[in-house]
């Protein structure tokens, strides 16, 4: 009988978490699998369709045989559409050496995490963050460094916590606006004086602006603000939020030359490109159409309904709190009251995390807890879903929280 196998893997995974929101997205699965009714608040994609004419762009792609390879970070059509697109939003003129297309802004991110860090390296990533920051910073060697932003902040860094943090280890800053937690905007005049703080120190700037459409407050650039900064700054963005495609798996990184050449370098030798159908739908999408942006235009204004729709119901809930979020598709709530008392059927949650798997199986909501963002006492749901899912999932939450007096 041959010995039993040990497997050994590599160093760097040893401190790796896996993706709670994907974790709790496969849990869902099996149990509605299962024959149960589980309503979904964990999901982070628009639960509206790809607009017509990018879904037609792909289909007329197949037929003309779209089929092969495209050159490392996309077709010179997509670049060009890319860059054009970035120039107009962030009012610097990006040539095609400047953009690289991913597949979605996640590669973007990882890549540009392996282009720029080393161990020892650290990474100001602030809390609370998107879960995959942090894991990839760590997966490049770097040390993050997560400074706790606050519901008093509007869950955004300040100048002082920023100057605080930067060392002479310092290699990259991460900022995200719209939040993914939070739904946190910076205005401004947030970025003027984060800006002024990022100019007395080299480090590299990622500003991931993947929930740009979706905001409902006039939304502010930081190279908009801080033009200067752009010779050290990168923008993150992709077709996922904006135009519900989070499927087809389109993202980009644009900014200097010799860090996009560097991230291509890293793209030639993994994906090489993202899916040759999907560039020609990504086209489709930067291509100026008035369908595909009252599409946009549709989709977000429908997302402040919602929003506005999971707060009042939120409100109701005694122990409650929320943050009013000025983009994206999540709320926040504060659920530390909720925490060491009595719920349901004498059930007793002393972490968010105990909460969060309490509703799944007691009320068949599936939310994310706040330790997954660095944010321990706190619940992100996503409201891109059904109005009437959102009213029975709230009340679901409301039951399954109040105290069983029978």
């Amino acid at each position: 009988m041959s010995a039993k196998m040990e497997y050994r893997f590599a160093r760097r995974l040893a401190a790796l978490e896996a993706s709670a929101t994907a974790a709790m997205t496969a849990r869902v699965a099996q149990m509605r699998a299962a024959g149960i009714n589980v309503i979904s608040f964990s999901v982070g994609e628009p639960d509206f369709d790809t607009p017509e004419p990018i879904k037609q762009a792909a289909i007329a792609g197949i037929h003309a045989n779209h089929t092969h390879y495209t050159p490392t970070g996309g077709t010179l059509e997509l670049r060009k559409a890319v860059a054009a697109r970035v120039t107009a939003d962030q009012g610097i003129t990006y040539g095609l050496g400047q953009v690289t297309v991913t597949t979605g802004a996640k590669e973007a991110l990882y890549l540009a995490f392996q282009a720029l860090c080393d161990e020892g390296d650290e990474a100001i990533i602030p809390a609370p963050y998107w879960v995959s920051y942090v894991e990839q910073a760590k997966l490049a060697g770097a040390t993050p460094i997560t400074p706790q932003t606050t519901e008093q902040t509007g869950f955004k860094l300040t100048p002082d916590q920023l100057r605080a943090n930067l060392s002479e280890r310092t290699r990259v800053v991460v900022l995200n606006s719209p939040s993914n937690p939070t739904g946190a905007v910076y205005s401004a005049e947030e970025l003027a004086a984060l800006a002024e703080v990022l100019r007395d120190h080299p480090a590299i700037i990622i500003t991931d602006e993947i929930y740009d459409a979706i905001s409902y407050v006039p939304y502010a650039r930081l190279l908009r603000i801080a033009p200067d900064l752009a010779e050290r700054t990168l923008v993150v963005n992709g077709a996922a939020k904006a135009y519900a495609m989070t499927g087809w798996r389109v993202g980009y990184v644009a900014g200097p030359q010799p860090i996009i050449e560097a991230i291509k370098a890293i793209q030639s030798h993994t994906s090489t490109h993202t899916s040759s159908i999907s560039q020609d739908a990504a086209l489709a999408a930067y291509t100026p159409n008035p369908a595909v942006e009252a599409a946009v235009t549709a989709m977000t204004a429908e997302f402040h309904r919602r929003r506005d729709l999971i707060l009042e119901l939120l409100a109701t809930i005694p122990g409650i709190t929320c943050t009013v979020p000025d983009g994206a598709f999540y709320v926040f709530p504060n659920v530390s009251a909720l925490l060491h008392r009595p719920l349901r059927n004498g059930k007793i949650c002393t972490t968010s995390e105990e909460l969060n798997l309490y509703l799944l199986e007691e009320a068949h909501i599936a939310c994310v807890a706040g330790e997954a963002f660095g944010a321990p006492g706190y619940l992100r749901l996503s409201y891109a879903t059904g109005s009437e899912d959102i009213r029975i999932g709230m009340q679901r939450f409301r039951e399954a929280v109040l105290v069983d007096h029978a």
